[in-house]
């Protein structure tokens, strides 16, 4: 269904390739598609369904429950995320009832979500391919991920903002401009992240014309419209404190290296169960979070700037261009970071995996890989503790790979905005992408 204002798409005869002689036919999902997509889903849904998860779980539930029983969130309780998180909470917590139901309802509320993802992927990898078997590497990629990260992803909301940011980007690529919008703006007001794509989907609707960012404008407007009557009955903007106050989350970059310059006897820095997540206190750890803090800000903006400049130059052809660009901007606002939750890399490896279907795969190989590691830093039990050092070192590992693979994306995004320098041998050699109407 279009949006008002999207942009006109063109015929299906202007983009049939020479070397498909029907092209929407291989483009749609076949039913050994739609099987493999069943099975990559049904592991989750059992896990759901079987086990008894926490984590951030009980929060959520407790919040909703007070919501639905008329609390006003930031007056009556205090509520640490964006407005748009509780209205994803309270149909679980309607339908489950207690915490036990809550857990399992919201269970598989998230796997409606890792389906809707998994459907992305491999519709994209479809559309792209063919019949090839590289139409099958986004999903393949996210599957095995997912389910390696499933400790943290069934525990935290996560999954559902990275759904709809993976959406904007699939949308702005299908000329959806609209959807694209609205899909950023609710994406934002659940979990803020999606708002560093903003200024890379401006400027690729800026290239398409007038229309297109018209589109792009009204969706995000459609999308935050609701917190204006919300402003007057729920202080909503007062999430925002909790996150100024946070200190410097253990997993986060500057973080593992300040731990192992203490673990050398170089600081001093004390492992501290705080209220949202452990982190690093002392005077070295407060000097380290000032610092971590100002390149955060300073490198999240370099890095939209890196990928504005290179959609203007040059806009994306095919949807793993547009992974690449979105890619720079998302990877430094999480290494980067100075809270580096274990689900904040659910966030990237959606578009990892998309980036897999032209072009370098290295960089989204290295992604996929840390975002697998991730969970060997809880098969201990010194978590609570303080890293050991075999830990410590998987800490740092796991973040010089996922600060490389932005490296590696900022540096061909630099090189894409260049004049002169030609599509990857691999995209050319792709079926033209399908229009869908």
């Amino acid at each position: 269904m279009p949006f008002p204002g999207d942009s006109t798409r063109p015929s299906r005869a202007e983009c049939r390739p020479v070397s498909a002689p029907n092209p929407s036919a291989s483009s749609r999902l076949a039913p050994r598609h739609w099987v493999a997509l069943a099975v990559s889903v049904l592991p989750l849904v059992l896990y759901a369904a079987s086990s008894l998860r926490e984590g951030d779980l009980p929060l959520y539930f407790r919040t909703a429950r007070a919501f639905l029983d008329g609390a006003t969130p930031n007056r009556d309780f205090r509520f640490e995320y964006p407005p748009y998180a509780l209205l994803w909470f309270v149909p679980a917590t309607w339908a489950g009832g207690d915490l036990r139901g809550f857990i399992l309802a919201f269970g598989l509320q998230l796997t409606l979500f890792d389906a809707f993802i998994k459907w992305l992927l491999l519709s994209e990898g479809v559309r792209r391919w063919g019949t090839s078997w590289r139409a099958w590497a986004p999903l393949a990629a996210y599957f095995v991920v997912s389910w390696i990260q499933s400790v943290h992803y069934l525990k935290r909301y996560d999954v559902i903002p990275a759904a709809l940011a993976l959406a904007a980007l699939v949308a702005l690529m299908r000329r959806r401009e609209g959807w694209a919008g609205a899909a950023l703006a609710v994406g934002t007001v659940t979990k803020l992240y999606p708002a560093v794509l903003v200024p890379l989907a401006l400027a690729v609707c800026w290239r398409r014309g007038a229309k297109p960012t018209r589109a792009l404008l009204t969706g995000l407007v459609a999308g935050v419209l609701p917190l204006v009557p919300l402003s007057f009955v729920w202080p909503w903007w007062q999430f925002a404190s909790f996150h100024v106050e946070r200190g410097l989350q253990v997993e986060a970059f500057s973080a593992g290296l300040l731990w192992a310059a203490h673990q050398l006897g170089l600081a001093q820095a004390q492992w501290v169960h705080a209220p949202a997540s452990y982190e690093l206190h002392g005077a070295d750890a407060e000097g380290v979070r000032a610092v971590t803090r100002q390149l955060w800000v300073a490198g999240s903006l370099l890095a939209a700037a890196v990928s504005v400049r290179a959609a203007w130059r040059r806009p994306p052809v095919h949807i793993e261009d547009l992974a690449r660009l979105a890619l720079v901007p998302l990877t430094a606002f999480v290494i980067l970071n100075p809270v580096l939750s274990p689900q904040y890399l659910i966030w990237l490896t959606g578009a990892a995996a998309l980036a897999l279907l032209s072009g370098r795969v290295g960089p989204s190989v290295v992604l996929l890989v840390a975002a697998a590691i991730t969970r060997g830093l809880f098969a201990g039990s010194t978590y609570s503790k303080g890293f050991q050092p075999p830990y410590t070192l998987l800490l740092l590992v796991r973040n010089a790979m996922v600060l490389g693979a932005g490296v590696a994306w900022a540096r061909e995004t630099w090189r894409w905005g260049n004049p002169g320098i030609a599509e990857h041998p691999e995209a050319k050699d792709a079926p033209a992408p399908t229009p869908q109407a």
